[in-house]
């Protein structure tokens, strides 16, 4: 081809456009040969018009001769269009707010040349060949370079851009395709996954159809007759506000996907290789999964349905499982393979880029660019970001040496409201988690939110759940920075212990010398932690600590900030075992440095041969300060006449004393204070230690109600008052097995035999029993012995505890065969059964003598049949007859006078039986009543249920658990409550009003208001 020299023609540098341009009058006055080209459609403001002719020219610019090839354009304009791609042929840069042209860094004065940044060109290319049914042009592409954006740029970063627009995206469809060995997609199943299209709005069918008709028009997707296909819908697209994003559902194809274990990039890791950069760019790629093809033979089983067809990707598809790692390997292995990780990192399809200094980041821009051009990827201009001193990035600000929570979700979380249920605490939390590196004791601070999202438990939020998430709301809008890892500087560690959680910070001095945090850490204490003693507990913070921040201190020589006795109690106490042994060997590992910390609290007693004790010290408390008063004495307006000032503090004095006038707003506080840092005192002494100082009407009452709504005190202290319950028996019965209880004794297994259970079946009527010695407690065995009784009879109903054997659905199942009725008694309540607590004893103590007075080593198991016979012989204490003559008629031994009949028959004998059990009961619930008051509760009611007190053992735990909602009302002394059972998995629990107590919710407490 030919090429005419051009001199003397105005030339205008058109930064949004990106191809250069000629008129068809220079190109006739100049005689330029011309040559046709594949069309190309141009959009402009006055109007479109397609360039189908090209031609090749000389321009001088500054020093430079170049040849380049320009577009015709069917015009009169007197001067020629030079598009920015062009102007890197003359290392060209253009400073827009100035208006001025740099070549080779040096300002150039061209009369000839012009520059236009608001002229903005829309150049459409049909680099395809196809063409659509209206004007042979496909019409999807967009501007690259928008001139507002451009205008912002340095003339550096414009000179890159001019030479490598082609790395950038013309259009969401215009993807760069990496030249790699596709990943195979590997099933666990061969049947084929095959899915209906999903029913769309016409909306969204329009939408689908012009999205498919474009993917198939670039060679992403083709007709498929595929056996595979999964639905399409649309999901919202952020930057274009509306539902654009066209989205396979690959469920059904996901579930039986072999998972593929390529690491994801580690967040903290990415941020710790910022450390001392000065400046940053961002780089997006456009439609990053769509840069990698995807292998001939899974091409079927990624295959999508629409109302109109079947299609099939040619690259790889957003949605499917095994995506994201398949990409963050190719975008790893690319920039490992050039050696670029000392200056860029990337977190799936953000590229970041960071220098130290603004050359040496044009350098490391240049190299990015390159092999993006090697590599064929293709970049998203409007989301990248260019040369800044501060980025955000992963949902953080980033600058030199520091960072700190990004704005838009910062505001995001000021905005929150109190959450009105778990799902909205979760979410919550889980905003907030993100930036738990940037809040100090922050697992602290969110206890009292954890408790609501433990499994069965209620939702209560109370007025400290109201303040935890204030308080973590306040941390974060605060705006906390942190400094970034730096492994030139020194390192300290600071370590925190509390009653519920352990903490941790990591500090480097900054530019002026202070320490300044890196990264806080803290989690709450696992239940069997709580049972560590201080000393223990100090141990844990610094080994939990330096497991958090081992990537930081290992190999490195720093400093931990602690009461140092902890540590050399550990390093010098003998006979190591368990988890001291552990912890030494993980201290043994680093090298470190310790440096005692003023103020801490614990003192050792003998740190080299005993765990060591906590000791008295003398520390000052401070209810409020004088300045806080002050303020909220002022806000509250109390009347002045009926007190006096002193120091500007309104008093009233009353027996010699002058006693500070609290306002309404700080008597919750002084309460919560004196109640906490005085170990949860009584109400009386309560009232000492707070009136003395501090007055306000009805305050005596205040601080009993204070008291009394404390949950800590509810759940820990015994009450002196009647328990909840009159006494109920089992209405007695002259018929012989009406009624039987069963019930266990253990206990046996050191006398002589292998069995050591010893099961009891007793009548109610008669009192008689037998016994069966056994090796377990299984629903076999009570089935076994159940059986051998019923051989006698079969009794009207069985009553049991709620052991697991007897709650069984086998046992239950038994028992319905032969038409029984189970009755269970309440959870931890012996008295229920109370006619087999006292047969126990009593076959117990018979056995007891009769072991202890043999002369030989005789198995219980030989004795307790003498025993059970004789129990049966013997006359009851509250029947006055024997058992066995109740129930078989049998005397318990022959009378020498045969003329004397000591029992009347055995049915008058059973009638009398069943008088004298009625008389019996009668006094007896006299005497028990007389302790107890009935219970008052009813369904809804809150309520804390007393634990079974283990003789000798678990001194510290909580003499009550809860609180608790009654779910119904079984009967008078028996209520369900939201208590979970152990045994049964059930989330309720059937319990006895003994062992109820009502909760007072500390979220209901009111104070009086004057």
């Amino acid at each position: 081809m030919s090429h005419t020299l051009l001199d003397n023609i105005n030339i205008v540098i058109v930064t949004g456009s990106t191809l250069s341009l000629i008129s068809a009058d220079i190109v006739n006055k100049l005689n330029i040969p011309r040559q046709h080209t594949r069309p190309v459609r141009v959009n402009q403001a006055h109007g479109n018009f397609q360039l189908t002719q090209i031609c090749e020219v000389y321009l001088q610019i500054g020093q430079i001769n170049k040849r380049i090839m320009m577009y015709i354009i069917e015009n009169h304009l007197p001067y020629i269009i030079l598009g920015l791609p062009d102007c890197s042929l003359y290392k060209l840069a253009i400073d827009c707010d100035k208006n001025e042209i740099l070549q080779n860094g040096k300002y150039i004065i061209n009369q000839h040349t012009k520059i236009n940044n608001q002229m903005s060109l829309h150049i459409q290319e049909n680099t395809n060949n196809k063409v659509d049914n209206q004007d042979g042009i496909v019409n999807t592409s967009e501007e690259i370079f928008p001139p507002l954006i451009v205008k912002q740029l340095s003339p550096p970063i414009l000179s890159l851009l001019s030479k490598y627009s082609h790395v950038f995206s013309k259009n969401k469809y215009d993807v760069g395709k990496i030249r790699i060995e596709p990943t195979r997609k590997n099933l666990t199943s061969d049947l084929p996954v095959s899915q209906r299209a999903y029913r769309t709005s016409a909306t969204e069918e329009v939408e689908i159809n012009k999205q498919v008709k474009n993917l198939l028009a670039e060679g992403l997707i083709k007709e498929s007759n595929s056996c595979y296909s999964s639905p399409v819908t649309l999901a919202y697209k952020r930057d274009e506000m509306k539902k654009t994003r066209l989205c396979i559902d690959h469920r059904k194809i996901n579930a039986i996907c072999k998972t593929d274990a390529e690491p994801l990039p580690r967040i903290d890791t990415l941020l710790d290789k910022l450390t001392n950069a000065k400046i940053f760019s961002t780089l997006d790629l456009a439609s990053g999964y769509w840069h990698i093809p995807l292998h001939e033979k899974d091409k079927e089983k990624l295959a999508f349905v629409t109302d109109e067809g079947l299609y099939e990707f040619q690259v790889l598809p957003f949605g499917f499982r095994n995506a994201p790692a398949i990409f963050n390997r190719t975008i790893r292995r690319i920039l490992n393979k050039h050696r670029c990780s000392t200056f860029a990192c990337h977190y799936f399809d953000d590229i970041v880029i960071f220098s130290n200094s603004l050359e040496e980041h044009y350098a490391h821009l240049e190299q990015i660019f390159k092999i993006c051009e090697e590599e064929n990827i293709k970049l998203k201009f409007s989301k990248c970001v260019f040369a800044k001193d501060k980025i955000n990035f992963l949902g953080y600000e980033i600058k030199e040496g520091c960072i700190t929570p990004d704005n838009h979700n910062i505001e995001s979380i000021k905005k929150l409201q109190p959450p009105k249920n778990v799902k909205q605490l979760q979410g919550f939390l889980g905003s907030v988690n993100l930036y738990n590196r940037f809040i100090d004791s922050y697992a602290k601070i969110r206890e009292p939110l954890n408790q609501l999202l433990k499994k069965d438990k209620k939702w209560h939020w109370t007025a400290e759940c109201q303040e935890a998430f204030e308080l973590l709301k306040h941390e974060l809008v605060t705006k906390p920075v942190l400094q970034l890892y730096d492994p030139k500087l020194p390192l300290h560690v600071f370590c925190d212990v509390s009653q519920v959680a352990i903490g941790a910070v990591l500090k480097q001095p900054d530019s002026s010398g202070n320490l300044h945090p890196v990264s806080y850490h803290s989690r709450t204490l696992r239940s069997y932690e709580k049972n560590y003693c201080i000393t223990e507990l100090e141990c844990l913070a610094i080994v939990d600590a330096l497991d958090k921040f081992y990537y930081y201190l290992h190999g490195k020589k720093f400093i931990i900030h602690t009461d140092h006795a902890a540590l050399v109690w550990l390093k010098n106490v003998k006979n190591l075992r368990g988890k001291l042994f552990r912890w030494s060997l993980k201290l043994s590992m680093f090298d470190y440095e310790v440096k005692y910390l003023k103020g801490t609290a614990n003192v050792e007693a003998d740190m080299l041969s005993r765990h060591p004790t906590a000791q008295y010290i003398q520390h000052s408390v401070h209810l409020l300060e004088l300045d806080e008063i002050k303020t909220h004495q002022n806000l509250d307006n109390l009347d002045n006449s009926k007190y006096k000032k002193i120091n500007d503090v309104l008093v009233l004095k009353r027996k010699n004393l002058f006693k500070i006038v609290l306002p309404f707003s700080l008597r919750r506080k002084v309460l919560r204070n004196a109640h906490e840092q005085f170990g949860h005192p009584g109400t009386q002494k309560m009232i000492n230690l707070i009136t003395p100082q501090y007055y306000w009407p009805h305050i005596n009452q205040d601080i009993s109600v204070f008291v009394k709504h404390c949950d800590v005190c509810q759940l820990n202290k015994k009450k002196r008052q009647k328990r909840f319950g009159l006494l109920q028996t089992v209405p007695p019965t002259d018929r012989p097995f009406e009624y039987l209880s069963i019930d266990t004794v253990g206990g046996f297994n050191y006398y002589n035999s292998t069995k050591k259970y010893l099961h009891l079946i007793i009548d109610h009527a008669t009192r008689y029993v037998r016994a069966f010695p056994s090796k377990s407690e299984t629903t076999e065995t009570y089935a076994n012995c159940v059986k051998q009784v019923f051989q006698i009879q079969v009794p009207t109903k069985l009553l049991s505890d709620r052991n697991g054997a007897f709650t069984s659905s086998k046992f239950k199942r038994f028992l319905r065969n032969y038409n029984v009725k189970h009755l269970l008694t309440s959870s931890h309540h012996p008295q229920t059964k109370g006619k087999c607590e006292r047969v126990n004893q009593s076959i117990v103590t018979k056995l007891k003598c009769k072991i202890n007075s043999s002369p030989t080593k005789t198995p219980w198991t030989k004795l307790l049949e003498q025993v059970i016979n004789e129990y049966n012989l013997t006359p009851h204490s509250v029947t006055k007859f024997p058992p066995a003559y109740l129930l078989f008629g049998t005397l318990p031994y022959s009378p020498p006078l045969t003329q004397n009949q000591f029992y009347p028959p055995v049915e008058e004998a059973r009638k009398l039986a069943k008088q004298n059990t009625i008389k019996y009961h009668d006094k007896n619930k006299i005497k028990y009543d007389a302790r107890f008051i009935d219970s008052p509760f009813k369904a809804g009611d809150i309520v804390m249920y007393e634990e079974f007190n283990y003789p000798n053992r678990r001194k510290l735990s909580p003499v009550f658990s809860g609180p608790y909602e009654i779910v119904k009302k079984l009967s008078d002394v028996n209520y369900e409550i939201t208590k979970p059972n152990a045994l049964t998995k059930k989330p309720t629990e059937i319990v006895h009003a003994s062992k109820l107590r009502t909760f007072y919710l500390p979220e209901e407490l009111k104070l009086s208001h004057e």
